[in-house]
């Protein structure tokens, strides 16, 4: 019970991230319940703003736009989307 219960949560939190994500104009590249993957027109002015709130991410070397993001802690929404 406990294993379905977190992965429909997990399922929900990565759509609650892509709305908070697109309402920042960033659009989904791919990922699964546990990471997503986004386009931002910045990745690493992105980062950079989230590392300040202390929230991790990851860039890479061979795309200026994507930016990766863990789902946050169910307590951690509020910071997240501040950091935005």
């Amino acid at each position: 019970h406990w294993a379905d219960a977190t992965r429909a949560r997990l399922c929900e939190d990565a759509k609650r991230l892509d709305a908070v994500m697109l309402g920042k104009d960033a659009n989904l590249v791919g990922g699964t319940d546990l990471f997503r993957l986004y386009e931002v027109e910045d990745a690493a002015k992105t980062q950079g703003r989230l590392a300040r709130a202390h929230i991790w991410s990851r860039i890479f070397p061979y795309s200026k736009t994507y930016i990766r993001l863990g789902l946050p802690a169910p307590n951690d929404w509020a910071r997240i989307e501040a950091a935005l």
